[in-house]
Parts: structure tokens; C-alpha cells; sequence
């Protein structure tokens, strides 16, 4: 089994230039999704929420359709927000209430290193519109998402990854503020 030193995302190897693609064992894929899968939830919801969550699960069989909220759709929740607006990321109850099941706002991932900029202020860099998925180089279209000035990936919760990506953020999990003068 060769697996790559350094892992993006918790499931698939690093991109950089320079580096090579080698076979990860299918055992190892399902054991990062599940570490994965369970440090987001006893992050977010904490061990006792985890727990309880897990054993409902169990007991009904099926999968809750989302976290917290009674609905993951957001569409038209947007803010039409442009470059050079403030904004605040709203807390992190706020944004859960936005996801489904699978931690995602119409398909887009609330991952675990975002919760870090919660509560705080930035500025909105630019809209983001299209995007090319590195794993396919299929081009998909997006809306209601902006990047934040300053707001990178550190790598911590990837296991060092050093490729300091934007985060994307769906204008729900943000709130205008006014400008300071």
C-alpha cells in the first residue's frame, strides 16, 4: 500500500505541482472518511450530541434529512453581495441550521476549519461564479458564493496540507454590516 504523505480533504492526495497520484487501500479511504466524518460532528455538535445523534440513527434506521434545521434550502437567501462589502460569518448554530445531512448547502461543504472565522469580520473579495472540480476538470457554475478577503485553509484539520485554499461561503452563513467609516 503506498499512501501519500500529505492528504487534501481528508480523502484524496495533494495536487501540487510535483506531485504523483498512488493507489490509496479501499480499507484506508473508509477509515478517513470515517475519522473525518466523526471529529466534524464531536466538533460541532460535541460528543454528547454525536452520541445521541448515532443512536437515533440506530434506532429509527434512517438517515435524518438535516442536522439541525427542518430544511437545507437556502435559495434566495442571498445578500447580492459584491467586492469591497463587509461582512460577518454568522455562528456556527446559524450556518448548521443551513446544512443537510451530509454538512452541505446545496451541495456546497461546510468544512471543519471553517468554523474558526465564526462571529468575525471581513471583506468580500470576489463573487464566485464558475469553478473547475480538480478530481474531473468539469466545470460547474455557482451562485450566492463569495470569497473573503484573507480567509485561507491553514491545512490543520488535513493533515498539513500547505496549499492555502479559499473557502467558499454561501451568502447565508453571512450578514451585511455596515461599512466602518
Amino acid at each position: 500500500m503506498f499512501v501519500h504523505d500529505r492528504l487534501c480533504h481528508g480523502q484524496f492526495d495533494c495536487l501540487r505541482a510535483g506531485s504523483t497520484r498512488r493507489p490509496i487501500n479501499r480499507v484506508f479511504r473508509i477509515y478517513q472518511k470515517l475519522r473525518s466524518y466523526s471529529v466534524w460532528h464531536i466538533e460541532n455538535l460535541g460528543l454528547r450530541g454525536t452520541l445521541r445523534r448515532a443512536f437515533i440513527a440506530v434506532c429509527k434506521a434512517e438517515r435524518p434529512a438535516v442536522l439541525q434545521g427542518e430544511t437545507a434550502y437556502t435559495e434566495g437567501k442571498a445578500l447580492g453581495l459584491r467586492p469591497g462589502e463587509m461582512v460577518e460569518v454568522k455562528s456556527v448554530e446559524e450556518i448548521m441550521d443551513t446544512l443537510d445531512a451530509n454538512r452541505k448547502n446545496r451541495g456546497l461543504l461546510w468544512m471543519t476549519g471553517m468554523r474558526k472565522f465564526c462571529g468575525k469580520r471581513y471583506r468580500v473579495l470576489r463573487n464566485v461564479r464558475n469553478i473547475v472540480l480538480e478530481s474531473n476538470g468539469e466545470l460547474r457554475k455557482m451562485t450566492d458564493t463569495v470569497i473573503l478577503e484573507g480567509v485561507v485553509c491553514d491545512g490543520v484539520e488535513f493533515c498539513g496540507c500547505d496549499r492555502s485554499c479559499f473557502h467558499f461561503w454561501r451568502e447565508a452563513w453571512l450578514r451585511r454590516v455596515e461599512q466602518e467609516a
